[in-house]
C-alpha cells in the first residue's frame, strides 16, 4: 500500500468532499480516500500506482476544482 496527498482548490464544503470521495471510490485500486476541505487536501491510500492519483486529479478538475499531486 502507498499513501498520497493531492492539494485541491475550490472544494470548501461537505458536499464537495462527498462528491469527490464518491467518484474516486469507483476507481479500482483505491483502498481509502478522505477529503479534508479545511486543509484543502485529499489523502489517498492505494495499491501504489501513481496513475490512480492522476485519475483523481482528472475527476476533481472535471467537476470544477483545481488539483495537483503533492506527494506520492
Amino acid at each position: 500500500m502507498k499513501n498520497g496527498v493531492i492539494d485541491i482548490e475550490g472544494a470548501t464544503c461537505a458536499s464537495c468532499a462527498y462528491t469527490i470521495e464518491h467518484l474516486a471510490r469507483k476507481i479500482d485500486g483505491i483502498d481509502e480516500i478522505r477529503v479534508d476541505t479545511r486543509n484543502a487536501e485529499i489523502h489517498i491510500r492505494s495499491n501504489g500506482e501513481k496513475r490512480l492519483l492522476e485519475k483523481i486529479v482528472e475527476i476533481v478538475r472535471k467537476i470544477g476544482y483545481d488539483a495537483k499531486i503533492r506527494s506520492w
